[in-house]
């Protein structure tokens, strides 16, 4: 996919907003404790490549149910969770929601999903909280559920997760590193509810409140919607004209091809490496990166599963790693296996 035609995508995507702008210091206001500490994982994968899901013991049915489909992490998620299907020898249909935070089209679409009798489910949820409920009666009828990339917050499913305070914590001492005398700047926070937004968020500010010379001058809340996205961070630059970086936890919310003229030497670090992100950091116009592999996400999700359903000691939680990219290592060929489909891959969908 080119970038033209990803920036289209990304561009025409209508998605449900809720954008709330809010001081640096008012953030305890809106994140949990839990937030603010690594997860602790059962199992923690190193960067890897994608092979090693256990056999099944018979053809299992696993259904994925994803919040949209127009979304290079989906499609990165999605083509690791085939790589698995294919090692161990089971089978999987994917269904799609019509949006992130849209959690009653995603349950319409579990629902359906659930008369086909699959022996278990992989769920990205669109809500951590408007899932929880269908997750948790599909674990008591005896479906085993996985989270994978974004939690719900049952308490019940398996978890296949990038630590994303640990990304945030990434993310601030890579920052730190880029800009050894400090500066100020604008966080863009991403979706309000989203536990992996919020969870990058408090990494990055808990990391930076022991910095005094990096300030955070505004946190922006918004989901991925591009044009929505570049007007909260024109509102808060023109509230705060000094803007030395720019920290994006996804660059949807944010592209750096779109930042206003007068901002273009801004330091901009971002979450992803799908094309867009790549081309940026080969051009300058971004200077880091903090992948979140989603191709391992869905690879360790359909792992997770088989080893529950074989009978097998399954961790409840396996946490994916983290890492920085900049211009001198966006070319090393285990980020892009780790991390999306080839070009022209496309998912089985039902």
């Amino acid at each position: 996919m080119t970038y033209e035609t990803l920036w289209k995508l990304l561009a025409a995507t209508t998605l449900m907003v809720s954008v709330m702008p809010a001081r640096a210091d008012e953030t305890d206001a809106v994140s949990s404790s839990a937030e603010h500490s690594p997860m602790v994982c059962d199992r923690q994968v190193p960067v890897q490549d994608l092979t090693g899901s256990p056999k099944a013991k018979r053809p299992y049915k696993i259904e994925i149910s994803v919040s949209t489909i127009a979304n290079p992490y989906i499609d990165g998620l999605i083509y690791g969770a085939s790589l698995a299907a294919a090692d161990s020898g089971v089978t999987f249909t994917v269904d799609s929601g019509t949006g992130v935070m849209d959690s009653a089209s995603q349950i319409r679409q579990i629902e359906n999903a659930m008369t086909r009798r699959p022996d278990a489910l992989l769920i990205n949820p669109a809500d951590p909280n408007g899932l929880v409920t269908t997750v948790d009666d599909l674990i008591d009828d005896g479906t085993p559920v996985v989270d994978v990339g974004t939690l719900t917050n049952s308490k019940k499913s398996f978890k296949v997760v990038q630590d994303d305070y640990e990304v945030g914590v990434t993310a601030a001492k890579t920052l730190m590193k880029l800009l050894p005398n400090g500066g100020e700047g604008v966080v863009q926070g991403g979706p309000e509810n989203a536990t992996w937004a919020r969870r990058q968020v408090a990494g990055f500010l808990d990391t930076v409140k022991a910095v005094p010379n990096i300030k955070v001058n505004a946190l922006t809340n918004e989901d991925l919607v591009p044009s929505l996205g570049l007007q909260k961070f024109t509102d808060a630059a023109q509230a705060h004209p000094k803007v030395d970086w720019i920290n994006v936890t996804n660059y949807f919310a944010l592209s750096p091809y779109s930042i206003p003229p007068e901002y273009k030497n801004a330091v901009y670090l971002t979450g992803s490496y799908d094309a867009v992100v790549q081309k940026a950091l080969k051009e300058g116009v971004a200077k880091a990166a903090i992948p979140y592999f989603p191709a391992m996400v869905g690879y360790f999700g359909i792992a997770t599963a088989v080893q529950k359903l074989n009978g097998d000691d399954t961790p409840r939680v396996t946490c994916i790693p983290n890492a920085s990219i900049t211009a001198e290592t966006v070319d090393d060929p285990k980020w892009r296996k780790t991390n999306f489909a080839p070009e022209g891959w496309k998912p089985p969908t039902h």
